[in-house]
């Protein structure tokens, strides 16, 4: 007979994630959602002193004091990289705890453009995983802009984990044109403000099935580079219905020709203690509908009491994705569920590649690495494709 005390269950440990608002666009958007949510865990950054007054966070970080004399960048993405590099030490000191790094900014500016792969560049050095929400900008803007927006991109895919566009023309059409301005512009805003209350809510609550961060960070480890979003609120007795037709018809989408040839899905649903079993069933069988048969999907579902007769949802969608690299000896190169030693440096817990016919040869120690190992491989570097 077993006298051995039963054990306790190890309690929850919610993963912090940090939501980083860059840039005038990306400063706005979260100062807004942590008006609307005063738990969320933000930091906005700037070179325009003005900009950070106004916006109302406790949380700033002026950058770029002696680059622009606390202006803004002036749409030049050279300032605004150069600012950023200045001041990295204050956001390398804000990344040391955070588990996931979500990144607000629109690009096409100056200090967005140029600060975004600098900040990934540093995030991916901490070890943190990286969701950057990008606004891309509207075609009257000019092809100028629209080429410093691509240009940050293919930056950007060099060190963030994945990587979600939202073109601010996508989400207006024609009848559009007669709204406010400002209405229409805040658009974007909402899209983002949706995805990190959602994917806050998914990964610091402890929900009834499924979805956690080391499912997260499988979707943005494999996704090749970029994602697409949407999501979808309704209430009533047919809300499950609601849900399921607002995802297969978002814009974000492209009505569900995204979903048509996705690799890679995600999907969050948030209910209320009315929650039944056959509403899950009609939103996930409508989007398995859609989805190639041999799709990765994983799903998890909570309950708050402040969704009563409410359902959420969301969605992550990956078009491509791509198997880890492995070693000779059949390991998965890369980070398991938290890259960050406890060490105060944030090196990264990777493993080498195999070396062939040099394996028994005394490797090239220099500062305590490997210089054996491809750089890429040592400081888990995307490469560009």
């Amino acid at each position: 007979m077993n006298d051995r005390p039963a054990m306790e269950p190890a309690a929850f440990t919610a993963p912090r994630i940090l939501t980083l608002g860059v840039g005038s666009s990306g400063v706005q958007a979260v100062a807004h959602m942590c008006r609307q949510n005063p738990g969320l865990d933000a930091v906005v950054i700037d070179t325009d002193k003005k900009v950070l007054e106004a916006c109302g966070m406790e949380k700033i970080i002026h950058v770029g004091a002696t680059v622009t004399n606390g202006f803004s960048a002036g749409g030049d993405v050279e300032l605004g990289r150069q600012s950023i590099e200045k001041d990295s030490s204050s956001i390398r000191n804000q990344l040391r705890q955070a588990d996931l790094l979500v990144v607000v900014a629109g690009l096409g500016g100056g200090t967005g453009s140029g600060a975004l792969p600098v900040i990934t560049r540093i995030a991916r050095e901490a070890g943190t995983l990286i969701l950057c929400m990008v606004t891309m900008p509207f075609s009257f803007e000019g092809k100028p802009v629209a080429r410093k927006a691509e240009d940050a991109l293919k930056k950007l895919r060099t060190h963030a984990d994945a990587i979600v566009r939202i073109p601010n023309e996508v989400l207006v059409d024609r009848a559009d044109s007669e709204l406010p301005a400002e209405q229409v512009f805040s658009r974007s805003q909402a899209v983002m403000q949706d995805a990190v209350f959602a994917l806050w809510r998914m990964l610091s609550q402890n929900g009834i099935y499924g979805l956690d961060f080391a499912c997260l960070q499988t979707m943005l480890r494999n996704c090749d580079g970029f994602c697409h979003f949407a999501s979808a609120d309704a209430e009533g007795a047919e809300r499950g219905d609601a849900v399921a037709s607002a995802i297969l018809s978002h814009r974000l989408l492209k009505k569900g020709k995204v979903l048509e040839i996705a690799s890679g899905v995600m999907v969050g649903l948030i209910g209320g203690p009315d929650l039944k079993l056959s509403e899950i069933e009609t939103v996930m069988n409508r989007i398995h509908e859609k989805l190639p048969d041999d799709t990765w999907v994983n799903f998890g579902v909570i309950v708050d009491p402040a969704f009563q007769n409410r359902l959420s949802a969301i969605v992550l969608v990956a078009e491509q994705w791509k198997e880890p690299l492995m070693d000779d000896a059949g390991r998965q190169m890369g980070f398991t569920f938290n890259r960050r030693l406890s060490s105060e440096q944030g090196e990264l817990s990777l493993e080498t590649a195999g070396k062939g016919r040099f394996a028994h040869v005394d490797p090239t120690i220099h500062d305590n690495q490997d210089l054996d190992v491809p750089t890429y491989i040592r400081r888990d570097i995307k490469l560009p494709r």
